[in-house]
């Protein structure tokens, strides 16, 4: 039998909350690491049952302090938000990254990316410029399979496919109680975008719950075996940029901060920030959050 040790942390999680934000397992010691199969780490992940399990290995890379893999409990993918972000904390908390140390870049499966320190439990990571991809013509599919009617779609912006790492289906909605009222089917999910860009799903309103929040999010990702995220910072990315893009909150600056609340439908009350900043040619798409422990512990494996 085997020990891997590992730390639970919660991701994106709001001070005013006791219980909150995104949970994620990361087994941080490389080495321990190594005995492990995909197999046993994808059966890790779902005994582990968050949205995300991550797994920490030396990179061959110079620039970046480690290699990430992550899994959901369907598959590993290439790129997540709140997985990077934690596993960062984690990294430092055990000294695998130097203390001082306030800037890293770790290699995940879209190649290296940077993340900062701002501040103990704060931390902040530069994703892909955003790409704006097609615009989804006829959304009546996919609203039915996530409960809602044609009415509660917002006509002021298009439902558009955005991605800063990981593309998502951004559907924006009138009002707060129709984000609310979303009843995801995943099956019906997966079939209403079987073919498309990205079989994950962003909705958004500009109602929100609290005064200090921009826009309220809810995220679907069935086809990755979690049907819904209560914070996803893959998906913060893209909603920051299409909400930058299209002008959606009036009283807004360019480049200033845009904070999202999610996961308040799962209990799991959550606050995101993303920046959208132009840069001559270029657009830097900066997500941050808090960051803390919430367990540690040791995971046998029987061989």
């Amino acid at each position: 039998m085997k020990n891997l040790p590992f730390i639970q942390t919660s991701v994106f999680f709001d001070k005013r909350y006791e219980f909150g934000g995104n949970q994620l397992a990361t087994f941080w010691n490389a080495e321990s690491n190594k005995i492990l199969s995909d197999e046993q780490m994808l059966g890790i992940t779902r005994e582990m049952n968050y949205s995300e399990t991550t797994f920490v290995f030396q990179s061959k890379k110079a620039s970046c302090s480690a290699k990430v893999r992550i899994f959901t409990p369907g598959e590993e993918i290439k790129f997540a938000g709140h997985p990077t972000l934690g596993t960062a904390f984690v990294l430092k908390r055990k000294k695998v990254i130097d203390s001082k140390v306030d800037r890293v870049k770790l290699e995940l499966g879209l190649g290296p990316f940077e993340v900062e320190f701002l501040a103990k439990d704060f931390i902040r990571m530069k994703q892909n410029p955003p790409e704006y991809l097609e615009e989804l013509n006829n959304p009546i599919p996919i609203l039915k399979a996530i409960g809602l009617a044609e009415k509660s779609l917002s006509e002021d912006y298009p439902v558009q496919f955005v991605s800063t790492g990981n593309p998502f289906l951004i559907i924006p909605l009138k009002s707060l109680s129709s984000v609310q009222k979303a009843d995801p089917n995943g099956r019906e999910i997966i079939k209403a975008l079987e073919g498309a860009t990205s079989p994950d799903v962003l909705i958004f309103s500009t109602e929100t719950i609290h005064k200090d929040s921009d826009v309220h999010a809810r995220v679907f990702a069935p086809a990755f075996g979690v049907l819904e995220d209560p914070a996803t910072g893959s998906a913060a990315g893209p909603l920051g940029a299409f909400l930058e893009h299209h002008d959606v909150v009036p009283a807004h600056t360019h480049g200033e901060v845009f904070v999202i609340e999610q996961g308040y439908e799962m209990k799991r009350p959550s606050k995101l920030k993303v920046q959208a900043i132009k840069k001559k040619q270029k657009i830097d798409v900066l997500v941050s959050g808090r960051v803390r422990a919430t367990a540690e512990g040791n995971f046998y494996v029987m061989k």
